[in-house]
């Protein structure tokens, strides 16, 4: 029986020997780069072996290797890699993944590998059988190598290993906390399907009370027969939104749970367990709430023995690039592109932005920018106008009324070449001088393009 290869690289040509070998007998090989295994559907073929060439490693991984993963057959990946593999793909592909091997050893001996897999395969014989696989896939840490974000994922670590502890996580809009308590969730080796979130704003607090306790029966106050959310997510982890909104009386049933874990529906006096864990995320100082709004000072306390604050972006500048070049990979990989970078031009204008809606701004802006771009390059007129204009009034502010000409005129030329996308012609004309005094003015004020 052929074994049926998918060899998955940007530069196949580095491995035409193998793949017109005699080596590649009884292996039916199919290829692709990296941008069309996006567009094509992967899921729907039955692969024995992925060999997969990484010349820049994943930030974002590709969906269709969580697509890949639903299959119940049994499958392999070499990937090549001059790098480590990230502990992310490492968890998700746990005993799927048969090797990691170097360039220069994978071009030396590709054959040798592939057939090493056969006889393996042949003999029910596997070099990585690891145990306790995650049953949930996704990022293994929060993105970003600020100091504040590096404690706050050892903090995950530890807050995740309290199994049932309630905790609270805080930030500004867009920070990341559904994301932080889905990690905390995850790092338990907890399946998705006992994850939950629910919006403490805009219910009444009966409807609260069933949607969290559970109903016995049907009655006219709280609806119909149910069960509620801490029965239904037991092991598991309930997520409680704008936790500030929480009406006083589910406060005070809640404070009740969470010391005894135990509880009682709705029209029942029997008591009921739950390990589930109570996650409370908000934008705001909830101790503020306590004092001025009335909210119930044993619950906060509760929730505040594992708090957890995400700072804003604005706040760890340093990670901007690196959260706009994971998201850009990551497009990249939803929708089969190929744009290797943003320009230096529009990095500087994403590096000076406040950011108010912080990382899911981040987001909206470079999925915009992936999809609107017609170049290899995120340009600056690929970014919202917001950002332009607001990179525009803080150029002026800063330097305009304090620059000499020569600055004004480097900052022109900049400016210029960026609306003409680095066609020096084009912007020798607007600049009205000749296309060799302008390559002389570039070499004279460093500006590269």
């Amino acid at each position: 029986m052929q074994t049926k290869i998918i060899f998955i690289s940007d530069h196949l040509s580095e491995f035409s020997e193998f793949l017109k070998s005699d080596g590649a007998n009884g292996c039916n090989i199919d290829m692709m780069g990296h941008a069309e295994a996006n567009r094509r559907h992967i899921f729907q073929n039955y692969y024995d072996l992925f060999v997969i060439d990484l010349k820049q490693d994943w930030l974002a991984i590709p969906h269709w290797v969580f697509e890949q993963m639903q299959h119940h057959y049994f499958f392999q990946f070499i990937f090549i890699s001059d790098s480590p593999l990230s502990k992310e793909i490492d968890d998700i592909l746990n005993v799927n993944l048969f090797k990691v091997v170097t360039r220069a050893a994978a071009k030396e001996s590709m054959t040798e590998l592939v057939e090493e897999y056969r006889v393996y395969s042949s003999n029910h014989r596997f070099t990585h059988l690891r145990q306790n696989q995650v049953t949930s896939i996704g990022l293994s840490n929060l993105v970003g190598t600020h100091s504040s974000i590096k404690g706050v994922n050892k903090y995950i670590e530890i807050v995740s290993k309290t199994k049932s502890a309630s905790c609270l996580i805080r930030g500004e809009i867009g920070t990341g906390k559904s994301l932080c308590a889905q990690l905390i969730h995850k790092k338990n080796g907890l399946a998705m399907n006992r994850f939950h979130i629910k919006n403490c704003e805009g219910a009444t607090t009966n409807e609260l009370l069933g949607d969290l306790f559970g109903v016995e029966g049907e009655t006219e106050i709280y609806g119909p027969k149910r069960a509620g959310l801490l029965e239904k997510y037991k092991m598991g982890t309930l997520v409680l939104r704008n936790i500030e909104k929480l009406p006083i009386d589910v406060q005070n049933k809640l404070i009740l749970f969470l010391e005894g874990r135990v509880y009682s529906k709705l029209g029942s006096n029997q008591i009921n367990e739950s390990d589930v864990r109570v996650i409370g995320i908000t934008e705001h100082d909830l101790e503020w709430f306590v004092r001025h709004q009335n909210f119930n000072s044993g619950l906060f306390y509760r929730l505040k023995a594992f708090e957890i604050h995400l700072p804003p972006l604005r706040d760890r500048r340093e990670d901007i690039e690196h959260i706009s070049n994971y998201y850009l990979q990551y497009y990249n990989n939803q929708l089969g592109k190929e744009i290797s970078a943003i320009s230096p031009v529009a990095m500087q204008m994403m590096n000076e932005y406040n950011w108010p809606g912080n990382i899911k701004e981040v987001k909206n802006i470079i999925e915009r920018a992936t999809i609107i771009s017609t170049t290899n390059q995120i340009i600056a007129e690929d970014l919202p106008a917001n950002l332009q204009n607001d990179s525009n009034n803080r150029h002026n502010s800063e330097f305009l009324g304090n620059c000499s000409l020569k600055e004004l005129e480097k900052i022109h030329i900049q400016h210029v070449l960026v609306r003409t996308n680095g066609n020096k012609s084009k912007a020798a004309e607007i600049l009205d001088i000749s296309r060799t005094t302008l390559r002389e003015k570039m070499r004279i004020y460093s500006i590269e393009i």
